[in-house]
């Protein structure tokens, strides 16, 4: 049974090997290695009708305490840190159950309740010896997160001629972090790994 704080062999993040959750912060990983432009005020966004949005807003102060919107502005998720458990992450869906937790040891780990099993962020999002790209795998197959544009675009890895279309794409706004992903790959289970990625990707700590 998916139990974040008292199974599975989650440590205490209070130990002495834990990394403290508030105060100075790690830089972080992604920053330098998969920039964009934040989008202009008053410009208009790139054309998203294939794409679902998903809205991380409501930071209090960052995208690790936030609320998660989608469609009709039903809120889908919410993040949650030090609550409960100081040192951990929880995104809970909207019946209130934790279905990602992430603990922020010196090497993050996360986990993705019936998905992912426990891990290193750096194994499961590992960055390219260029620092251009992090891959992910998920259903047996390699995806690609890279910059692109406005963007950080996610797309299957192909060895073929041609850039794939995107599966989902990420995009900074002033005041929010916006998901937008495809109903294709939401039907696919991709969901909550895009979700968590996200997170991680703009959580402004170290997942290496």
């Amino acid at each position: 049974m998916f139990n974040p704080y008292a199974q599975g062999g989650w440590r205490n993040a209070g130990n002495p090997s834990s990394t403290p959750s508030r105060g100075t912060l790690p830089q972080p990983s992604i920053f330098g290695a998969l920039p964009y432009p934040t989008l202009p005020a008053g410009a208009p966004p790139a054309a998203a009708s294939t794409f679902i949005s998903f809205r991380f807003s409501s930071f209090s102060p960052t995208i690790l305490d936030s609320v998660v919107t989608g469609p009709k502005s039903r809120t889908y998720f919410r993040v949650k840190t030090d609550s409960p458990t100081v040192g951990f992450t929880a995104i809970h869906n909207s019946a209130s159950q934790p279905v990602i937790i992430i603990e922020w040891l010196k090497h993050p780990v996360i986990e993705i309740r019936d998905i992912l099993s426990k891990r290193q962020t750096s194994q499961w999002l590992p960055i390219s010896a260029d620092r251009s790209h992090r891959t992910m795998t998920a259903n047996g197959k390699t995806f690609v997160w890279a910059s692109e544009g406005q963007y950080i675009c996610l797309q299957l890895f192909s060895a073929g001629v041609g850039a794939p279309q995107p599966h989902a794409r990420v995009l900074r706004e002033e005041t929010a972090i916006v998901l937008e992903i495809t109903a294709e790959a939401v039907q696919i289970g991709l969901l909550e790994l895009c979700i968590a990625a996200t997170l991680l990707l703009h959580s402004r700590r170290n997942i290496d």
